[in-house]
């Protein structure tokens, strides 16, 4: 029942592992003794097991929490597939359209090639206004974040203003009229300080006409572009072609997603993995090529899984909700799988340090945190996070589970191991590195934003889980 950790330096090299991993790299317990092969040295205390890499003076990679000695019984998959009223404005018109391209099979070619190269509520705002609040002097650079209402976003635009820059946020003004939302604890004053020199312009970024009208009705030329939502080239290419219009950028950053990445047996993820042309998100690596081929200074950022206060994804918070409420949590494939989440404020730091920074162009960066943690290992901390006991474990077959359409999903995490290195962010972007440990977040997480926004008080839909665990008892 102990939390198990692992230390360990640069992702292990030997040449047996180094093409063609054998299928049973693919189980965390032999993961383990991978790494003890290759140099890791193993020592017990209180019975956990850490093994120390050698690192040849580098920072310590990450860490991996709740490991299991055994593998799953249940899974033989065998590869890991990489992934207030504030202000008014003058109207800008807007209209509509739509555009389109993709080549999925090249751009999966050009970001394999690329990558070796180093690489919630609120007064609802009518379309085509822009809401303009007061400027704060001295902004360094003039920053367009497409979204910026909710999670990722309200923390960008904080991590901004702090830094002194004017930004300008593109949504359709549906969300707290288009504002960031407060972050958790934020006095009424800090969170007027904070939209200080923001301005929203309000578009829809599946009408082309509209993109282009709020973006040159903004009236000036933007030195970075942040594109947070994003999901298919015909997304993008609206946003690009009017910024160019509108006299270009700086630097254009793209937030992609670690699920991009295809099968492999070597763990961690680097970015030098190639694409999976059947990934759901095969779609960010054509708008990676589209953003290289119009000549942009871009940076694509894959986080793995996100989470951290203000997270609309059930991501800890189906740990919590059921931790919180005494339930057993039903968890799939043995709970050996390691998977990796990075807070939000991590992955917000990081992408305000690439402005002005050479080495991130044209790169792509893995993003999140420091440790790996294993399904199991997720549970019993989320549970210590939350000052609860720990919570009865019941491991189900997901083959054998199919909830009807209408249930919620069974578990939030893929079955496979998941996680990636973040040695390239460290080194190109001097400073950055994770602030928050797993279990640090997850405590934030749990008073900042469950607790406080009343989630732990809120009617949950069990009715998977309970389909699940009627199945095991009667199984039993």
């Amino acid at each position: 029942s102990s939390l198990i950790w692992l230390k360990c330096g640069s992702p292990p090299t030997s040449p047996r592992f180094a093409t063609r991993p054998p299928p049973s790299m693919s189980r965390p317990g032999n993961i383990v003794k991978a790494l003890a092969a290759c140099g890791a040295v193993k020592v017990a205390w209180h019975g956990l097991d850490a093994f120390a890499a050698p690192s040849s003076g580098q920072a310590p990679a990450a860490s991996l929490r709740g490991a299991a000695a055994s593998a799953p019984t249940e899974s033989a998959v065998g590869a890991v597939q990489l992934a207030a009223p504030h202000g008014s404005g003058a109207v800008v018109a807007l209209a509509a359209g739509s555009m389109a391209l993709a080549a999925v099979g090249s751009a999966a070619k050009r970001g394999a090639r690329r990558s070796t190269q180093g690489s919630a509520g609120g007064a609802q705002t009518a379309r085509g206004s822009r809401i303009c609040m007061a400027a704060r002097g001295g902004a360094a650079k003039k920053v367009l974040i497409m979204g910026g209402t909710r999670f990722i976003g309200c923390y960008l635009v904080k991590q901004l203003r702090d830094a002194g820059h004017e930004v300008f946020v593109l949504n359709r003004g549906k969300t707290n009229g288009g504002k960031p939302e407060a972050l958790p604890g934020m006095s009424d004053t800090d969170y007027q300080k904070m939209l200080e020199g923001v301005t929203v312009l309000v578009a829809d970024r599946k009408d082309p006409a509209s993109v282009n009208a709020a973006i040159a009705g903004a009236g000036c030329r933007f030195d970075v572009v942040y594109d947070n939502n994003a999901r298919k080239l015909e997304e993008v290419e609206p946003l690009v072609e009017a910024v160019m219009a509108a006299g270009g950028c700086e630097q254009f950053i793209f937030m992609s997603s670690a699920g991009v990445y295809g099968p492999t047996g070597v763990l961690p993820l680097t970015e030098v993995n190639p694409g999976d042309p059947n990934s759901r998100h095969k779609e960010k690596l054509t708008c990676e090529v589209y953003l290289d081929s119009k000549g942009l200074n871009w940076t694509s950022v894959r986080p793995v899984y996100i989470y951290g206060p203000l997270n609309y994804n059930p991501v800890e918070r189906f740990f919590f909700d059921r931790v919180a409420r005494g339930r057993p949590i039903c968890i799939p494939y043995g709970g050996t799988f390691i998977t990796q989440l990075g807070h939000c404020e991590d992955l917000a730091n990081f992408m305000v340090m690439c402005i002005g920074n050479p080495k991130v162009f044209k790169q792509v960066y893995n993003l999140s945190g420091n440790e790996f943690v294993t399904f199991d290992g997720m549970a019993k901390a989320c549970a210590e996070a939350a000052g609860a006991p720990e919570p009865k474990i019941v491991h189900f077959d997901a083959k054998k589970v199919k909830p009807p359409e209408d249930f919620p999903k069974a578990f939030p995490f893929r079955g496979m191991h998941f996680f990636a290195s973040i040695e390239k962010a460290k080194q190109d972007v001097p400073g950055w590195a994770p602030k928050y440990s797993l279990m640090e977040g997850l405590k934030s997480s749990y008073q900042q934003d469950y607790v406080a926004r009343g989630f732990d008080k809120a009617e949950v839909d069990y009715r998977t889980d309970d389909m699940i665990l009627e199945a095991s008892a009667a199984k039993a």
